[in-house]
């Protein structure tokens, strides 16, 4: 079967940057171990860090799950609903306030939203943005999946749960959909009905860099450069909001998923560990049985081969799941190409015989 455009798309998750010098989660969470330890600004919050970390992990304790990662988008999601204070939905079931968050939280929780500032903040001006994109020249492999003898056609689909820059920086904007118009520089879902004008369509499910919002229109808009405000979502609840771009592209990776011509979601970097996304692929996968899920990781592992089939719902040696041991610079840069991703698409199913 030769592979076409509908056949294959791409999710980039956190792993994907990594080869570019962008940390991933539980390195971000290392670093904020390290900062209020040794960094003045940053050591008034180093008890306030302490026990949203130590509860945390004993609220997954509680059912038994022992082995759940701490990471950063968990401790910014525990800390954003813990600011809802009254607000919150389950607020009335609360009868207080545990002492030792009065304590260390201050007044009006204040101390809470400063050190939560401060790690987006950091996140923003330093951990996602690199000075310069030298080190993402391996999304370039990207490219090389276009146009001629190696091609498998114009406006593939690229959904990424990063924040970064580099898809952008190393395809170039030109050769790519992001729904913003060219003048005004607003979003539009509008603009993805243009056809196929542009090489690939990259939706940025959680946010990106150069995104920002005018403070008089509130209308999503695009930065020349990574904005100093960027619009980045954390956390559930936001996810879940009924809200543009979001609701849009997470409509459209759930469309585009149930393609009855789709034959591979190419996973890159991907940990497994978005719920949201995972039932999306998990139902796919059970209306498709020709439609697999190529997932590149860094350790192939029988446990975590396992636990990536539970996450997609699917029984142990499913053929539904393929993996490929390699870094993302290694799989972009010298091993993706047309004949590769084709040899990865299941049998066709036999047909029907007595």
């Amino acid at each position: 079967m030769s592979i076409e455009r509908d056949n294959v798309l791409f999710l980039l998750g956190a792993g994907c940057s990594r080869d570019a010098g962008i940390p991933v989660s539980a390195e971000m969470v290392n670093a904020v171990h390290r900062l209020v330890n040794e960094d003045t600004a940053w050591k008034p919050y180093k008890d306030l860090y302490y026990y949203l970390r130590s509860s945390i992990q004993f609220a997954d304790g509680i059912f038994g799950n022992f082995q759940a990662s701490f990471n950063i988008e968990k401790l910014i999601i525990v800390m954003s609903e813990i600011e809802k204070k009254e607000r919150n939905l389950i607020y009335p079931f609360i009868g207080a306030w545990d002492n030792r968050l009065l304590d260390l939280a201050g007044p009006e929780f204040s101390h809470l939203t400063e050190f939560k500032r401060l790690i987006t903040n950091e996140l923003v001006s330093d951990w996602v943005k690199p000075s310069l994109y030298k080190d993402a020249a391996y999304y370039g492999g990207f490219k090389d999946l276009m146009f001629g003898n190696n091609g498998i056609g114009i406006n593939i689909k690229v959904f990424s749960l990063n924040y970064d820059l580099c898809f952008e920086k190393v395809v170039g904007k030109d050769n790519i959909e992001l729904g913003f118009d060219e003048n005004t520089r607003e979003w539009s879902y509008n603009s993805f009905t243009r056809g196929d004008e542009k090489n690939f369509t990259l939706y940025k499910l959680h946010g990106s860099l150069d995104w920002y919002t005018d403070p008089k229109t509130h209308k999503l808009m695009q930065a020349e450069d990574p904005s100093r405000d960027p619009v980045l979502i954390f956390g559930t609840s936001n996810k879940l909001r009924a809200i543009d771009p979001y609701l849009f592209y997470i409509y459209e990776f759930r469309r585009l998923c149930f393609l009855t011509d789709l034959r591979l979601i190419v996973c890159i970097g991907y940990s497994f560990a978005d719920d949201h996304i995972n039932d999306i692929i998990a139902q796919a996968l059970k209306s498709n049985a020709q439609a697999c899920v190529l997932a590149t990781v860094w350790n192939a592992a029988d446990d975590y081969k396992d636990y990536v089939r539970k996450s997609l719902g699917l029984a142990s040696g499913s053929n539904q799941v393929l993996f490929e041991e390699s870094k993302a610079k290694d799989f972009l840069g010298a091993m993706m190409s047309k004949e590769y991703l084709e040899s990865k698409f299941l049998p066709d199913e036999l047909p029907f015989s007595v």
